[in-house]
């Protein structure tokens, strides 16, 4: 497997009955490939559980900036 620092990510749209053929060609090529639905997922799990602001703080830093004198 290649450098993941080189890695160019891009993304493909291949008609449903080239998939499997697309993905052997990804296989051999030692490529990695995920779904649209795969991508979301991994970005809704790598999200905080916990956020650093809670909505009170983002209010007064809001109202901080919008009625300052």
């Amino acid at each position: 497997m290649t450098n993941s620092a080189i890695m160019q990510g891009v993304y493909v749209n291949v008609p449903t009955v080239d998939w499997a053929l697309f993905r052997e060609l990804i296989r051999k090529f030692g490529w990695q490939a995920e779904t649209r639905e795969q991508m979301l997922d991994r970005f809704i799990s790598a999200r905080p559980t916990t956020p650093t602001l809670s909505e009170e703080e983002i209010m007064d830093e809001v109202r901080a900036v919008r009625y300052a004198n």
